[in-house]
């Protein structure tokens, strides 16, 4: 059994549908060009890897680890990462995939440190994340969810959250100066966060 990802895809001509892959890459190790479709990648150890130029169609990844992944022009098109760890990956490395349902679909992920900036999020889904100061300034996140997420010290400026759905999500402080809001979803916990950025005094 190969205990790399490269040398587990090298035959494939460069594309391969519908593995189970379990095989991960050293940091620094590169994945140059490769398409996956309808792959399953469970525990796959990625972190500091790159991941150049590869496509990865209808893929889901589970508790894979992430961590400062480089996604240098690789495309995601309707893909799902679930109880993955990705800290301080710069998501906007990643090529745009204009033909995705949705472009990112996150579920309990933790991507603390990470990178959104000025990317094209809209109907994202991201549901109980840790999304400790990750960058989101710019992005666009319309239509986007973000439930039940720990967004502590995000950064949002200049963002675009128009009809984005925020309920449950707790630590964040948003100006809506700063940022298009119109048809945004919040509970009443975390409205406080919105007031403060304002401004405005808060009391129980």
């Amino acid at each position: 059994m190969s205990s790399s990802l490269a040398e587990r895809l090298e035959g494939t001509g460069g594309y391969a549908r519908d593995l189970d892959l379990v095989e991960g890459l050293a940091a620094g190790e590169v994945l140059d060009g490769v398409e996956l479709e309808g792959c399953r990648l469970d525990g796959c150890d990625l972190e500091k890897a790159v991941l150049r130029g590869c496509t990865f169609l209808e893929c889901t990844f589970t508790g894979c680890n992430l961590t400062m992944v480089d996604l240098g022009g690789s495309r995601f098109t309707d893909c799902r990462l679930v109880d993955c760890k990705a800290l301080a990956v710069s998501w906007a490395r990643a090529a745009t995939a204009p033909l995705s349902t949705r472009p990112w679909d996150f579920e309990r992920c933790r991507l603390d440190l990470g990178s959104f900036r000025d990317g094209a999020l809209a109907r994202s889904r991201f549901t109980g994340c840790g999304l400790v100061e990750v960058d989101l300034a710019g992005a666009d996140l319309r239509d986007a969810e973000l439930t039940g997420c720990d967004l502590t010290g995000a950064t949002f400026a200049g963002t675009d959250l128009r009809a984005a759905d925020l309920r449950g999500s707790t630590g964040y402080l948003l100006d809506p100066a700063q940022n298009r809001v119109r048809g945004m979803r919040v509970d009443a916990l975390a409205a406080g966060g919105i007031l403060r950025a304002m401004g405005m005094v808060v009391q129980d």
